[in-house]
């Protein structure tokens, strides 16, 4: 199943007397890379929230934006952990008197040492309803980048058989170059006044034409070819060793215009370096 890298989706959950919606954007990229954003203030849960990520995505640069608010009354968000604060001044004071310092200990002071965090007892109130909006979140950004993979897979596939279709030519015209490279041979000895022995001759001839004989080449695209065609039905992430593919596919592609003696050939050749091109080029958001 092909996947895009490229999806969106937004989970709501509301609980606990917490509102909280997610956000989530993936974008292209060469491995996993996940951001969390607007959600320092809860370092406890942001291991947690990174798990669910890994476990739902494989490639891609993954984007999370959280929003949340306390619905009880009375209350406000994210009150001061008072306990912490007041260890981190006394340390402060501590290291104040130790080194002579004069002028008394500030908030700002307080701020700066880490002393000034938000009260996290009630986290675990707080992850039910936020797994349960992530958990949204990500289910719409998979369906979302499985509805982008299937254009995707078409697209793919289209490159892929048209790519075959121009390889059967080069196949159907192989013995028509061979032919003609014989054929040249002959009338330029022909032209030397050369009498060569028949059987040396015909070494020659097949010397030649073996130089230019693509066979193996085909043969290698095709598999290529036919073993691309199964991944793009596969189940499990497939962006890698598609990629592989398409190099090994150019590279045949490329030994074979080489070899290539002929107008319509070399053509043919061009037509698929670029279906291979343009393969790569979409393979870039494939998961």
């Amino acid at each position: 199943m092909v996947k895009s890298m490229t999806g969106f989706g937004v989970g709501v959950s509301e609980g606990n007397d917490w509102h909280v919606e997610v956000s989530i954007r993936t974008l292209n990229h060469r491995f996993l890379s996940t951001r969390i954003r607007s959600f320092n203030d809860h370092p406890q849960l942001l291991s947690r929230i990174e798990t669910r990520l890994k476990k739902a995505f494989s490639r891609g640069e993954v984007s999370l934006w959280i929003g949340i608010s306390h619905l009880g009354s009375g209350g406000k968000d994210n009150p001061l952990d008072t306990a912490v604060a007041q260890n981190v001044f006394r340390e402060l004071e501590a290291l104040r008197t130790q080194l002579g310092i004069s002028e008394p200990t500030t908030l700002q002071d307080l701020s700066r040492a880490g002393g000034l965090q938000p009260l996290h007892a009630e986290d675990e109130e707080l992850w039910p309803v936020l797994e349960a909006a992530l958990r949204e979140a990500i289910q719409a950004t998979l369906v979302d980048r499985a509805r982008e993979g299937d254009q995707l897979k078409c697209e793919l596939q289209n490159i892929v058989d048209r790519t075959q279709s121009t390889l059967d030519r080069v196949k159907e015209r192989l013995p028509e170059v061979l032919a003609e490279i014989r054929t040249r041979l002959e009338e330029r000895l022909d032209a030397l006044q050369m009498n060569l022995d028949p059987a040396r001759m015909e070494s020659e001839v097949a010397l030649l034409t073996d130089r230019f004989d693509v066979q193996e080449e085909i043969v290698r695209l095709e598999t290529h070819l036919c073993r691309t065609a199964q991944v793009l039905n596969g189940s499990s992430p497939i962006g890698k060793e598609l990629d592989f593919l398409s190099q090994e596919m150019l590279r045949e592609v490329n030994t074979l215009g080489s070899k290539a003696r002929d107008t319509l050939t070399s053509s043919l050749v061009v037509d698929m370096k670029l279906g291979i091109e343009q393969f790569k080029e979409q393979l870039q958001n494939v998961e």
